[in-house]
């Protein structure tokens, strides 16, 4: 979209700081993309050989899904104030869902990755099928502790895109990237998390984050309230 023909958006302070975190937070959701795209094992005592095997990387892969998770909410504000022009209401919805969302799935995988490593780390106990099941226990039950986060995520990310194309801030398709993702989220149930679908949610969330960067960082010395009107 043309900087000169797009939209006012809201006086938003600190724009080039909260463009940062929106770069930032995009970027952090490509690491975890490829970090998803990994082959990992299906079975309990594969999943302990692996990360008995790879400690390191899960450790790395750790420390970027804390930091996405933290830096990912200062860009979720930043948006909800670019788009709550036209409905303040709908905007601290997708706002609220969207930040806890993220919260609640960050702490979820976070919890399934430190569950496995503390197996590893205690050694196991004396009957080497008892830390497997223990690793059962946590890998299906990290399916429950994520879904949560990824529903809600998915309806904040929906409001979203709906309100990016009602706003006309952000480009059409940027909005589109957004419907996307938040209709891959909500589905989250209905098919049983298919791994497809959260790579589709990080990939939109990715776009939203350069997009929402490159647009704080160009037109934050520009940035005004809309005229006053009836809203639309």
């Amino acid at each position: 979209m043309d900087d000169k023909h797009a939209p006012p958006i809201p006086e938003l302070d600190r724009a080039s700081a909260l463009g940062r975190f929106s770069l930032l937070s995009g970027a952090t959701s490509v690491l975890m993309l490829i970090a998803t795209l990994r082959p990992a094992p299906q079975s309990a005592a594969g999943q302990l050989a692996y990360f008995a095997s790879h400690q390191g990387v899960i450790a790395m892969e750790a420390v970027i899904l804390l930091v996405w998770a933290v830096f990912s909410i200062p860009f979720v504000v930043a948006l909800g104030h670019i788009l709550r022009p036209k409905s303040p209401a709908f905007a601290l919805a997708a706002t609220l869902l969207s930040a806890a969302g993220i919260l609640l799935l960050g702490f979820a995988v976070f919890a399934h990755m430190g569950a496995l490593l503390s197996i590893v780390a205690a050694g196991g106990p004396p009957n080497a099928a008892d830390a497997i099941y223990q690793a059962a226990i946590w890998g299906n039950l990290g399916f429950y502790l994520t879904d949560p986060g990824l529903m809600a995520w998915g309806l904040g990310q929906l409001l979203f895109g709906w309100l990016a194309w009602r706003s006309q801030v952000l480009p059409n398709w940027v909005s589109v990237a957004g419907t996307i993702g938040g209709v891959a989220g909500l589905l989250t149930l209905a098919v049983y998390q298919t791994p497809m679908l959260a790579l589709v949610q990080l990939a939109s969330f990715a776009v939203w984050g350069f997009a929402t960067g490159i647009l704080l960082l160009r037109r934050r010395g520009g940035m005004r309230c809309p005229p006053s009107g009836d809203g639309t």
